[in-house]
């Protein structure tokens, strides 16, 4: 009986011991009772699936990641609401609700957007896995909020540098947001933002030459940048070359979310959620303050003491009124400040100079039916500037505003036939003031002097005809009329694509482009009356092939030829007649060139949710004038013949990544009249012989995520010019005017210079 009795027990013990294995294995409650979540992650730009992608509910500790195919299954769920947390770098933070009843299996589908984008359940892509804002026009880039993200500089956190990396746009200064495409600088390129024409968006000290700009924009809250190099539709006008298109995106509809950004140079924070109870629109808010004066002073040399620093803020309110109707309002507002410290002879050398800028930009659009939209925007902008040197003299004021009414509209009659138009008035306000002191305790002389108003207005009217998939033809213009003229002049234009054998697209365009002059070119003492608007005439050739889903290259022939180009005449030192001749204080601008632009662009692009991603670009061009006042032909300010420009993003795991960005130019010329002999500068006869040496940086950047549950932290490490070559640009030099030799010509930019950053997003 007692060997029965202890293998009874023995049995009984090991009952109870799988029994509670059992339980601990296994959820409480009946298999019947739970659930099953799956699902698939998709790239909201083009609807392609991401591989890799980490998947956790929030009560459980290790995560999921989906396949190939970007799905994922989470079983033996518990019922009741749960949150889906969704993560992986490059793309947002997704915090997805999800409610499960016992026994149901709930099929998920998860958008992912690129970057810093809002999240949304709402998928509605072309196929196009690259975007295009114009429909076939030669030459056009747009960049991403991810690629804003890693182009755009710890250091600077600049939207615009992620520009400067674009084929054909050259950009060598490195203390300076500002650029040039094919050879038209910074003041012949049309900026909108939130569809609104706009001059007043960055920190700079005015009335400086050499001296710094940053964007008055968080790339956080950017959606996306187009470049519009050449020939391409012009509703907003007025401007010779190339057109910049910003667009602020919306605010999460989905939850208050918040991120929070701090690198060495500045800090910034954006807060966002949805607005009313319906979730029926959206608000953004962020603001950035830089420190970025106190790095300077370590970079610079000993004893110059220079320091720039900025601050702004931008927001947006949405609001769906009904189902037609759309109300937005945009506010940018910002603020800089240059403080350095100057010798007491210095008199003419800014020691203070402070910048600020408001924007305001209030949208209505009306959705008729899918075929009819009309959108109403009324704008107004403020710009003011101060300059005083170290005694506290006043060098230089002055600002601006700017008031605008703009309506457009699409109709699309058919699907092979759509008509676009509008028009825009635009009140435009100018005053400014710059001093020269001729001595320590001299007197002083204006330089230039203006106040005065001016109205822009404009029209315009395109139609687009698509007889079948392979072909399509944009055909419009513009009317201007500028107020301190009485020329009331048309800016037609005309872009086709053909889709030949396989995926070959060609291209061509051709359009008329007309700038007026500035308020400053027109009235003052600088100021001319009855100057002409300078002209350009654009002719743009494109071939493009797809290489399987994910690469394309592309080959632009472009030409412009440019005529009644403004210029100020003898406001640059130089050799006449074996004299040294000095700048004019009373010179005033007059239309004096003829010249052109011509070259080709080379394009290789891989856009890809998986793995690398970038493109690779290079530029030859040649951009020349012709003085026909003077017989003078030289080099154009911004020639730069040979231009290399390269970015790359590889996505090592779900969590780490590394970017690069490269940069490299035979450089522009030293814009004045210099020549070199030997190791030494002099002043020349000819203008725009001696050029910059060139151009090489190479910025390298690591980003690592962590994830703590409901919160991501981000790391970026950051190193910029790591190949450590010497950049110089063009400075304001000293000359000995008994011997002619120029010394201080160039001065040196940014070294070799690691940076970090973290980002917190909760």
């Amino acid at each position: 009986m007692l060997p029965l009795a202890c293998r009874v027990s023995g049995l009984l013990v090991e009952f109870v011991v799988l029994m509670v294995a059992a339980a601990q294995a296994q959820p409480p409650g009946p298999v019947s009772e739970l659930a099953t979540i799956r699902g698939v992650v998709l790239d909201r730009a083009d609807g392609s699936s991401i591989a890799d992608v980490p998947v956790r509910l929030d009560d459980a500790s290790e995560a999921v990641t989906t396949d190939a195919d970007g799905r994922f299954a989470l079983s033996n769920v518990q019922p009741g609401r749960h949150t889906l947390y969704v993560s992986i770098i490059g793309f947002i933070l997704v915090k997805r609700a999800v409610e499960v009843s016992a026994g149901q299996t709930v099929d998920l589908t998860i958008l992912l957007s690129e970057g810093t984008g809002t999240y949304t359940e709402e998928l509605t892509v072309s196929g196009e896995r690259y975007r295009e804002q114009e429909h076939a026009v030669p030459a056009q880039q747009t960049v991403g909020s991810a690629e804003i993200q890693n182009l755009r500089s710890l250091l600077t956190n600049d939207p615009m540098r992620a520009i400067q990396a674009l084929p054909g746009v050259t950009a060598g200064d490195d203390f300076k947001s500002e650029f040039a495409v094919r050879g038209a600088d910074f003041d012949r390129t049309a900026i909108t933002f939130d569809g609104v024409p706009t001059t007043f968006l960055l920190h700079a000290v005015r009335q400086v030459e050499d001296g710094g700009s940053v964007a008055m924009m968080n790339g956080d809250v950017l959606d996306g940048i187009t470049l519009l190099s050449g020939s391409y539709p012009q509703r907003y006008g007025n401007r010779l070359g190339a057109e910049v298109d910003f667009r602020m995106r919306e605010g999460s509809r989905d939850r208050m979310q918040t991120r929070v950004n701090v690198s060495a140079t500045d800090a910034s924070v954006v807060v966002e959620g949805p607005l009313g109870g319906k979730k029926a629109g959206s608000w953004l808010f962020t603001a950035r303050k830089s420190y970025l004066e106190l790095l300077l002073k370590q970079i610079r040399d000993e004893g110059d003491n220079f320091g720039f620093g900025f601050s702004d803020l931008q927001s947006k309110l949405v609001y769906d009124v009904s189902r037609a109707n759309r109300l937005e309002l945009t506010l940018v507002a910002g603020r800089s400040r240059l403080d350095q410290q100057t010798a007491p002879d210095d008199v003419n050398t800014i020691s203070d100079g402070r910048n600020s800028s408001q924007l305001a930009n209030a949208a209505w659009r009306y959705t008729a039916s899918p075929s009819f939209v009309l959108t109403q925007h009324v704008a107004v902008a403020f710009n003011q500037f101060s300059n005083a040197n170290g005694a506290g003299f006043d060098l230089g004021h002055g600002g601006g505003r700017d008031v605008t009414w703009r309506g457009d509209f699409v109709a699309g009659g058919s699907a092979a036939f759509t008509v676009e138009g509008g028009g825009q008035l635009q009140w435009q306000q100018r005053n400014g003031i710059d001093r020269e002191v001729l001595s320590v305790q001299g007197p002083s002389v204006a330089a230039q002097d203006f106040d005065d108003s001016a109205l822009l207005s404009s029209a315009y009217g395109q139609m687009r005809w698509s007889p079948g998939p392979r072909l399509s033809v944009v055909t419009g213009a513009l009317v201007n009329r500028w107020s301190l003229d009485s020329d009331t002049l048309a800016s037609p234009w005309i872009q086709t694509e053909l889709a030949t054998v396989g995926s070959f697209k060609l291209r061509a365009g051709a359009g008329i482009h007309r700038q007026f002059p500035r308020i400053d070119q027109s009235a003052g003492l600088r100021g001319t009356t009855g100057l002409d608007p300078e002209t350009a005439y654009h002719t743009d050739f494109s071939v493009e092939q797809r290489l399987g889903a994910d690469s394309r290259w592309q080959v632009t022939l472009y030409n412009r030829e440019e005529r009644d180009v403004l210029r100020l005449p003898d406001t640059e030192l130089r050799v006449v007649g074996n004299r040294l001749m000095p700048q004019s204080l009373t010179s005033r601008w007059i239309n004096a060139m003829d010249g052109y632009a011509r070259g080709v662009e080379l394009f290789v692009q891989r856009r890809s949710s998986n793995g690398l991603s970038g493109w690779l670009s290079y530029a030859l061009g040649f951009n020349r004038y012709h003085d026909v006042t003077t017989g003078e032909s030289f080099d154009g300010d911004f020639d730069q013949r040979h231009t290399i420009n390269a970015y790359g993003l590889y996505r090592v795991t779900n969590r780490f990544s590394v970017a690069a960005k490269l940069r490299t130019g035979s450089n522009i010329p030293a814009v004045g009249y210099w020549e070199q002999r030997g190791e030494s500068t002099f002043v020349s006869a000819s203008r725009n012989l001696l050029r910059v040496p060139v151009y090489a940086r190479l910025d390298v950047r690591a980003n690592r995520t962590f994830n703590y549950r409901s919160t991501r932290l981000t790391l970026f490490a950051e190193v910029l010019n790591t190949l450590a070559h010497d950049n110089v640009r063009k400075a304001s030099p000293s000359v000995n005017v008994r011997t002619r030799q120029v010394f201080g010509l160039f001065e040196t930019t940014i070294p070799l210079m690691p940076s970090a950053g973290i980002l917190l997003e909760f």
